[in-house]
């Protein structure tokens, strides 16, 4: 095995199988209603560590291998972006009533992306801005790029690297994840249309901007009350 299969096979069994499992056992940890979950801008400027971590891993992955993340196509550009906006409403339209009750359900994990003040907020747009890019490179670009020589068709790549991110993100929990799949899917579908990663990216920050100001704002008009850092009283 030489180094360029070295490292695609490392970036897709971490990101496919080892990553999940590490993600699931950390929601198994903050499960238990007595739990205390983490104070939010630490949280923040961890989520900020991480997805820096696993954007510059897939680059140099990326370098290593050969994959080209940063083709752009000008004559699909109108098409990308008339998808991307689509998207992006049918999420935000989609997701909204879940936000809401999720705030009045006090859903303890929910605090976690709750900003509440202006530092807060920055926070949060710093992190949406990083996952909506390094996930973007990692997951479509990266990740989806590998499977297909091992898989044999886009299709399926495309699925396993929805999976994949779901599972990634199990610390929302299981009804999320199937959510967050076909987010996935939907991301993937704006690549196939632009061309490129580019119009996933901004859909992607755009989208994740939305849902944390959203529950802030929720959060305030509902008087959400539990804080990380305390036990939840779900």
């Amino acid at each position: 095995m030489d180094r360029a299969q070295f490292a695609a096979w490392s970036h897709v069994l971490y990101f496919g199988v080892l990553l999940p499992i590490l993600v699931f056992r950390l929601h198994r940890k903050f499960a238990g209603n007595k739990k205390a979950l983490p104070d939010r801008k630490k949280h923040f400027r961890g989520a900020t560590i991480e997805l820096s971590y696993h954007a510059g891993l897939s680059l140099l992955v990326a370098s290593v291998t050969r994959v080209d993340l940063f083709a752009f196509d000008a004559s699909h550009l109108a098409r990308g972006l008339a998808v991307g906006a689509a998207f992006y409403i049918a999420a935000v339209l989609y997701m909204r009533p879940r936000w809401r009750r999720a705030v009045e359900s006090r859903a303890p994990i929910v605090s976690l992306y709750m900003p509440r003040d202006g530092s807060e907020r920055a926070w949060w747009i710093a992190v949406s801005i990083l996952a909506g890019v390094g996930e973007e490179i990692t997951w479509r670009g990266v990740q989806t790029q590998l499977l297909v020589p091992i898989v044999g068709t886009y299709a399926v790549a495309a699925l396993l690297s929805a999976l994949s991110f779901g599972g990634a993100h199990f610390v929302q929990g299981w009804k999320s994840v199937l959510v967050i799949v076909v987010f996935a899917l939907g991301l993937q579908t704006i690549v196939w249309a632009s061309g490129g990663l580019y119009v996933a990216m901004l859909a992607h920050v755009a989208y994740d901007v939305t849902a944390g100001l959203m529950y802030g704002k929720l959060g305030r008009e509902l008087g959400y009350a539990i804080e990380p850092g305390s036990a939840s009283t779900r």
